[in-house]
């Protein structure tokens, strides 16, 4: 995986600067070195950890998310990256794709699936919907963040070889070439 590229926006993070007066309670947080970290095991972890909330229908992910991986120690930033995938945008797509699933799971017949944005809507329709919708959203974020651990984890193996199988055949080259120069 590309780590360079995440050392680069950790490293811009300031860690060892005076903070604004709303960030000084969380300084502990902001300054430990695990929740910025630049593995294949906190990438691979927040990336399945933030996609599997994300594609959870509860409310406030933007506030789980960064709250989970500071519980499970990994990468916050790309923990909190991943929820954005389900942003106001794509919510309806991916909540009627779960919900289907879940009738299709559960094998009940098809209602008129339409999510709004009011009070109305969540207090009234929405306990008809929340097995099937709940049951598709469990079974998609599982296999969705499953799927991108695998991925990344996979990714910045190959990744790791390639460079380090670069870096070898570089030294043999320059030892033969200091060889012939002797």
């Amino acid at each position: 995986m590309p780590r360079r590229f995440f050392r680069r926006i950790s490293e811009e993070f300031p860690r060892e600067k005076e903070y604004p007066w709303y960030l000084r309670p969380f300084q502990v947080l902001l300054r430990h070195p695990t929740f910025f970290a630049v593995s294949r095991r906190s990438v691979a972890g927040a990336a399945w950890l933030g996609l599997f909330i994300a594609l959870l229908p509860i409310p406030a992910q933007t506030v789980i998310a960064p709250l989970a991986a500071i519980l499970f120690r990994v990468n916050l930033p790309v923990a909190f990256a991943a929820v954005l995938i389900t942003n106001p945008i794509t919510w309806v797509p991916v909540y009627f794709f779960e919900y289907r699933l879940g009738l299709l799971i559960l094998d009940l017949p098809p209602e008129a699936f339409t999510p709004q944005l009011s009070w109305s809507w969540v207090i009234d329709d929405l306990p008809r919907y929340w097995r099937p919708l709940f049951l598709g959203s469990l079974v998609t974020a599982t296999v969705v963040a499953s799927t991108a651990y695998v991925i990344v984890s996979v990714s910045w193996r190959l990744v790791v070889n390639a460079r380090y199988r670069r870096r070898q055949r570089r030294n043999r080259s320059s030892e033969r070439a200091s060889d012939q120069l002797r």
